[in-house]
C-alpha cells in the first residue's frame, strides 16, 4: 500500500513549516524512525512549502508515520496540520507535487528537482525497494510529461523568481547592492537574477566558502564571511538571505542600518527574524507574502492545470494497474 503523511503551504501556517522542517540529515534519522515502526520502504519530501513521508506499507503504515511526525515535532497545530492519502489519492498527489501542480506558485519546477532527490536519497538508504522506487520514477515520468507539453511557465515560476521579481518592482535592482546568504540552489538563481536585474554589486556568504566559488565566477561576487554578515547587512540595500539552516541567520537586535534595506526570506524554517521588521529602515517580504502576491498571475496556469491534471490522472492509473499487478 502506498501513502503519504505530512503538512503542506495549504494546511499549515509559516510557523508551523518553520518548526517542521526536515533537512538532510534530519530527513535520515526520520526515515530510521519510519523503520522501528515497521515502514521500511519510505522518501521524504521537505521544502519552504511541505514537509512529507511518502512510503510503502500495510494499512497501519499511514498511522504509524502520522505518529512519528507528532513524535518528532512537538508543535501547536501540527496535529490538525497533518494530512495523509493512500492508494490512489496518495500517487495522484505525489505527480501533482513533482508536476509543480501543487506549488504556491503553480507551474514550479524546482520541486522536481527536490523529488528527484528525495528519491536518491532514499534508493541510497536502501529506503526504496522494487514499490517505492518504481513510484518514484513514475512520478518523474510524468512530471516531465506535463513541462513538456504544457509549459506551464515560459519562465519557469518559482517562489524566488517571484520574490526577487517582487522586490525589483518595489525598490528596484539596478544600481543597488545585494548581499545573498546561501548558496544552494535558491540562493545561487537570487544572485543570478540580480546581476540579470542590473546591481551594481553583488556579495555571497554561505558556511561552507568552498560552496560559492563556482557562484562567484557566474556572477562577479565577492564573498563574505558567514560570522561578518551583519556587517555586510549593514552595507547593503538589498538582502536575500535563502539557507536550509534550522537556526536564525539574521537576528534583529544584531541588525544595525542607517537606511533602507529590503530583506527576502526564502527559506524554511525561517532565516530572518521576523522582529527585523521593526526597524524603521528595513522592509521584510517572506515566502507566505510572496505566494499572496501571486495569486493574481494564477488564471492562466490555472487553465494549464487542469490539462496537467489529466495528465497525471492517466500516469496515475498507469501506476495504480501496475500496483493491482503485484497482488
Amino acid at each position: 500500500m502506498f501513502g503519504s503523511v505530512g503538512i503542506n503551504y495549504r494546511t499549515a501556517p509559516e510557523r508551523v513549516r518553520d518548526k517542521v522542517s526536515l533537512p538532510p540529515d534530519k530527513a535520515a534519522l526520520f526515515a530510521e524512525r519510519l523503520a522501528s515502526a515497521g515502514i521500511l520502504q519510505s522518501a521524504i519530501l521537505s521544502t519552504c512549502n511541505r514537509c512529507e513521508a511518502f512510503f510503502w506499507g500495510d494499512e497501519e503504515s499511514a498511522e504509524g508515520c502520522r505518529a512519528a511526525f507528532l513524535d518528532a515535532f512537538h508543535v501547536e497545530g501540527l496535529e490538525n496540520a497533518i494530512e495523509t492519502r493512500i492508494g490512489g489519492e496518495a500517487i495522484q498527489y505525489l505527480f501533482k507535487i513533482a508536476a509543480g501542480l501543487d506549488s504556491m506558485i503553480l507551474g514550479e519546477y524546482q520541486v522536481l528537482g527536490q523529488v528527484k532527490e528525495a528519491h536518491a536519497a532514499s534508493l541510497a538508504a536502501g529506503r526504496a525497494l522494487r514499490e517505492l522506487d518504481r513510484i518514484m520514477r513514475d512520478a518523474v515520468s510524468c512530471a516531465k510529461r506535463v513541462k513538456t507539453t504544457l509549459d506551464i511557465g515560459a519562465v519557469p515560476p518559482s517562489v524566488c523568481r517571484e520574490g526577487m521579481m517582487h522586490v525589483n518592482n518595489m525598490a528596484g535592482i539596478s544600481g543597488k547592492r545585494v548581499f545573498v546568504i546561501g548558496s544552494g540552489k535558491t540562493g545561487t538563481l537570487a544572485a543570478k537574477l540580480a546581476k540579470r536585474l542590473g546591481a551594481k554589486s553583488i556579495a555571497v556568504c554561505n558556511r561552507s566558502p568552498e560552496r560559492t566559488e563556482k557562484l562567484v565566477k557566474e556572477t562577479c561576487a565577492t564573498v563574505v564571511d558567514y560570522a561578518a554578515r551583519y556587517k555586510a547587512i549593514s552595507e547593503s540595500d538589498i538582502v536575500v538571505s535563502a539557507t536550509s539552516s534550522p537556526h536564525t541567520v539574521v537576528l534583529a537586535d544584531l541588525v544595525k542600518i542607517d537606511h533602507p534595506v529590503v530583506f527576502l526570506d526564502l527559506a524554511s524554517p525561517r532565516d530572518v527574524d521576523p522582529a527585523v521588521a521593526a526597524n524603521p529602515f528595513a522592509t521584510l517580504v517572506s515566502i507566505d507574502t510572496i505566494g499572496r502576491l501571486a495569486m493574481g498571475e494564477r488564471r492562466e496556469r490555472e487553465r494549464l492545470t487542469e490539462m496537467g491534471a489529466a495528465i497525471v490522472s492517466e500516469a496515475a492509473a498507469a501506476t495504480m494497474k501496475w500496483i493491482e499487478g503485484l497482488q
